[in-house]
């Protein structure tokens, strides 16, 4: 009996709508550039652009330049609702000089802090493909989206763990294509970002904790 009463709280525990994942941002370009904004270093010849047709954000690379050239594509700020752990996901298609010369990568800034480079072991799905950069630009050693995404031009969804986050914090998601001299990919658009998402788990609550504790409990007295 006891058994089974253990069983049946673990499931409800596990099902309850409060620990299930929430989408808490969802962006798809649909009609409007998503309020996202460009910057770049050194003039680069094809910096992200809004297409309204595609309704997505490109970029075609560098390839007539002699110095290296960076452009960044930066969310609006993003109000965490939920606390606990938060996942980004994107879905992309790309074509950047491979070798791994050329790079394409994804940063978080959260609370307004410096932007950090999501790296490598948070994806679990179609994370970065070109390891250990060597072109000169900002992303020499690091790790980045390079070559031909698998299917390309069709898009794949890539998915990072951002870690646990606290309601109330903000986060800008920033996706970086950095180029060096001379260098594009083999097709166009280099770089496509046709929607981002975030979802959050919510921690369990503190009366959820308790159940679970008590259980434990009397098991062990048992």
């Amino acid at each position: 009996m006891l058994k089974r009463i253990w069983m049946a709280t673990i499931v409800a525990l596990l099902c309850a709508p409060g620990a299930m994942a929430q989408v808490i941002y969802e962006e798809d370009f649909s009609g409007s550039d998503g309020g996202y904004t460009v910057t770049d270093d050194n003039a680069p010849e094809s910096p992200w652009t809004y297409d309204s047709v595609a309704e997505a954000w490109f970029t075609d690379g560098t390839s007539e330049k002699g110095e290296p050239s960076h452009t960044r594509l930066t969310s609006p700020l993003i109000d965490i609702t939920e606390t606990g752990a938060v996942d980004l996901s994107f879905s992309h298609f790309y074509s950047i000089e491979g070798g791994a010369w050329d790079g394409g990568a994804v940063f978080t800034s959260v609370n307004g802090g410096t932007f950090e480079q999501v790296l490598s072991d948070a994806f679990t799905e179609n994370g970065y493909t070109a390891f250990d950069l060597i072109g000169n630009h900002d992303l020499n050693g690091l790790d980045g989206f390079g070559d031909d995404s698998v299917g390309y031009p069709a898009p794949i969804t890539s998915t990072a763990s951002l870690g646990t986050m606290t309601a109330g914090d903000t986060l800008a998601i920033q996706f970086l294509m950095a180029n060096d001299e001379y260098s594009k990919g083999a097709s166009l658009p280099n770089w496509q970002i046709e929607s981002v998402s975030l979802t959050a788990v919510p921690e369990p609550t503190s009366l959820a904790l308790l159940a679970v504790c008590g259980l434990l409990a009397l098991r062990v007295r048992r």
